[in-house]
Formats: structure tokens, sequence, C-alpha cells
């Protein structure tokens, strides 16, 4: 039986911005490799599923290689089909929905609008790592091919984060700075010895949208100096490390960042988190999702 799918732009403000996710909708249970092939033929970063004959535990996400975990951006895509298709529970301006994996739950809600779905944010407590050691920063902007006084200023200072995987978080003065980085990938490779991360987010003050605080980019060694990954997995490391600054005080802070450069697509993400002494940081990630397109798989 032919399989369908959607193809939805999350974080996106606008049609042809934020991250492309694939949603695939299925009657019956394929198997795993199949899912890996379906994956495969989207060639995006991840596909979501619905296996809508699963009724506990009908949401999975794949890449190209593996099954993964549900981050940011293929959580609002589950949540936006999982709407469509009936799942969500209705709670009158809104509607929650619940996405179950072995190890953990996911809630998300889901605004509704005049033009039917609205604003998609997920909630999650964070547990965090921080490493205060990082190396020099003159290291660090050798290896980003960059002057070390665009990430050397009072307020922030790089640091070692971990949530999910550790991250280290540079800060910049300026976005066009970042805009403007290449990762030297035998520099880089001597500072993973010391940082034990195989990533690297690098963030600035303004924006290129001109309607966000912050503006990221998601860096690994094998980044080309003209792509702008999509930062949505490193929100919940980026907020841990917005949360361990002296600088923040205790109560809730909400921020948006964006990301891309002025010709690519561009995300927009929203955030807010609570910081309260002695407890784990509580945090919610939302935006937008439109959906671009609907088709059909002829297989088999």
């Amino acid at each position: 039986m032919p399989i369908k799918f959607s193809l939805l732009d999350v974080f996106a403000d606008a049609p042809f911005q934020g991250t492309q996710i694939p949603v695939v909708e299925l009657e019956t249970t394929i198997p795993d490799d199949l899912k890996l092939c379906i994956a495969s033929e989207f060639k995006q970063t991840e596909t979501v599923f619905i296996d809508k004959s699963n009724k506990t535990q009908p949401f999975s996400v794949y890449n190209s290689s593996a099954k993964t975990e549900f981050g940011a951006h293929t959580t609002l895509a589950a949540s936006y089909m999982g709407y469509e298709l009936g799942l969500a529970q209705d709670e009158g301006a809104f509607s929650a929905l619940v996405i179950k994996e072995p190890a953990y739950t996911i809630e998300s809600f889901i605004d509704k609008s005049e033009n039917g779905i609205g604003n998609i944010q997920y909630r999650r407590t964070l547990s965090v790592t921080v490493d205060n050691y990082t190396p020099e920063i003159s290291r660090i902007a050798a290896a980003l091919n960059t002057d070390a006084k665009h990430i050397s200023f009072s307020k922030y200072k790089p640091l070692l984060v971990s949530v999910d995987r550790p991250i280290l978080v540079v800060p910049f003065t300026k976005h066009e700075h970042i805009l403007k980085v290449c990762l030297d990938s035998s520099q880089w490779s001597e500072l993973l010895a010391d940082v034990y991360a195989s990533d690297i987010f690098l963030f600035a003050p303004g924006s290129i949208t001109g309607t966000t605080a912050f503006h990221g980019r998601l860096l690994s060694q094998f980044t080309p100096q003209n792509e702008f990954p999509p930062i949505g997995s490193v929100l919940p490391e980026f907020i841990a490390y917005l949360a361990a600054q002296a600088s923040t005080s205790e109560g809730t802070h909400t921020f948006a960042i964006d990301r891309g450069s002025l010709t690519t697509r561009k995300s927009v993400i929203h955030a807010e988190f609570d910081k309260r002494s002695g407890k784990e940081t509580q945090c919610r990630i939302g935006g937008r999702v439109i959906k671009m397109g609907e088709g059909t798989l002829l297989y088999p």
C-alpha cells in the first residue's frame, strides 16, 4: 500500500524557511530497515514516522543510518502532524500531545488559531553538567579562524555544557563574525582532546532576522564554511549555559534565537526557562511549523 508523507518547515516564520522535516504516516507497522531506507530517500537530517496502528508509541524518528531520539525539530514536526491526525488531546484553547519513548516522555502543546495550528511548544527538565575548564580563548579563536577579540567580552565566557551531549558554547560579540567563521579541522582536533566535545555552538547578541535576541550557529569538525546546520538539537545546552551565568537572576526568562545566513534558510526558535536555586532547570522550547507539501511513496 502506498505510504503518505508530509514535508514540514519547522521553526519557520515564513514558507521555505526553517528546517525541513518529512513526516511519514504508516497504516501498519513496518520494519526498522525499511524506515531507514525511507529516511535515506528524503535526504533530510531526520524523518519522523507516525504508526497509526501503534496506540501506545506511534511516534519514532530516524536518520539515514539509525533510529534516533526526539529533538526540538522532530518534536514540533510530530506534534503538528499528531494534531492533524487527531492524536492530540483537546484542552480548549490548545491541544496537548504526549510522545512516549522507553526512557522518557515528551509533552507538547499546540496552540489553536483562526488559520489552524498556531505556535507549538514542548517542555522538559534539564539535567545539566557544566565544566568550567575550557581552552584558552586564543586557541579557540585559532580553531575558528577568527580574531580572539571577537569572542572575548565581559558578560559571557566559553563554557562546556552537557545535557544530551557535551557542547562547547562560545560567545561572540557580533553575529557578523559568526557568519565568517571557518573551522580549522586540525586545530579543532587538538581541542577535542581537551574538551571531549564533538560540536561547538557559537552565539552572539543580535539577529539576522531582526526579531530575536540572539543569533546561533552549530559547528562540527566537518561543517563547510557556508553551511548552517539546524540548532534545535543544542538548545537544551544553550539554555543550560544561560541559566549557569551568575548574571542570570532567579525566575523565568524568555528569549528568541535565529540561525542561518542572509542568503540561506533561516530559523527562529522561542525559548523560556525557569532558574530556581537548588532545582533542575525547567524549559519550554517552541516555534511555528508550516506544512509545505504532501505526497505518496509508491512502495511497495
